[in-house]
């Protein structure tokens, strides 16, 4: 049986995949917000007080009839 690539190939397509493996983790694992836990947190807190309820509303029943 014939193998498909040279050991040249098989190498170049290893680094290949290396790099990209590489980058990949690179980007997943950045942390592009160099922002502290505080500032972080009140960021949290700010937007969390924006919320709105999501108690169902309640229709007037006298106006309804």
């Amino acid at each position: 049986m014939e193998v498909p690539f040279s050991n040249l190939e098989l190498a170049f397509i290893l680094i290949a995949f290396m790099v990209f493996s590489l980058f990949s983790l690179a980007s997943v694992l950045s942390n592009r917000n160099k922002e502290s836990p505080k500032e972080e947190y009140a960021k949290l807190k700010r937007t969390s007080k924006r919320k709105r309820s999501t108690d169902p509303k309640v229709a007037n029943v006298k106006e309804a009839v």
